[in-house]
């Protein structure tokens, strides 16, 4: 890992929170409480507080960040990827034509860990794990995915959202350890 990726990482910040923020801001008046969705298995894993702050928006296509306009050239792979959903915050964007509850698991893990970290770790740490392992095996999808296939095998552990917190805090720790690096 170079210092110029880690420095470039920094760098996108300002500009990426700002795209977040104003693409949330553009779609706020169509986001509804994920509560809406009267899915009884994510009643069932997440606490009723954590459900009512996460909110979905149903897309048409799901748009990723311009990371090229934030010095991030080496991440436009993303943009040949046809994403299913992506989440911001605390806001779940959907593909109109996927309504599966285990989507709208994967995406409510990282809420979980957007939460958990704030915008600048978690976009550090996000772009971090892409950078060391593509978008599939990056620590936080990997996470997403795996409570995923656990969420739809019913062989969840209990006191999800501390699991969640617990490898999230994990991922953090890793990438702190480069983030930090002269």
């Amino acid at each position: 890992m170079t210092t110029d990726i880690v420095r470039r990482l920094y760098e996108a910040l300002p500009p990426a929170r700002a795209w977040i923020d104003q693409f949330l801001a553009d779609h706020a008046s169509t986001a509804q409480p994920i509560t809406s969705l009267g899915c009884t298995r994510l009643a069932a894993c997440f606490p009723p507080e954590f459900l009512e702050k996460s909110k979905i928006v149903r897309v048409n296509r799901v748009i990723v960040p311009p990371v090229e306009q934030f010095g991030l050239p080496e991440f436009s792979f993303i943009h040949r990827e046809r994403f299913e959903g992506i989440t911001f915050k605390d806001t779940i964007f959907i593909r109109r034509d996927m309504n599966y509850e285990g989507l709208y698991f994967h995406e409510l893990v990282h809420v979980a860990q957007w939460a958990r970290l704030g915008v600048d770790n978690f976009l550090l740490a996000y772009g971090l794990g892409l950078s060391q392992h593509s978008y599939r095996n990056s620590p936080f999808e990997s996470m997403a995915y795996t409570l995923q296939t656990q969420f739809e095998a019913d062989t969840l552990q209990s006191d999800l959202i501390a699991h969640i917190g617990h490898l999230t805090d994990l991922v953090w720790a890793d990438a702190q350890r480069i983030l930090k690096r002269p």
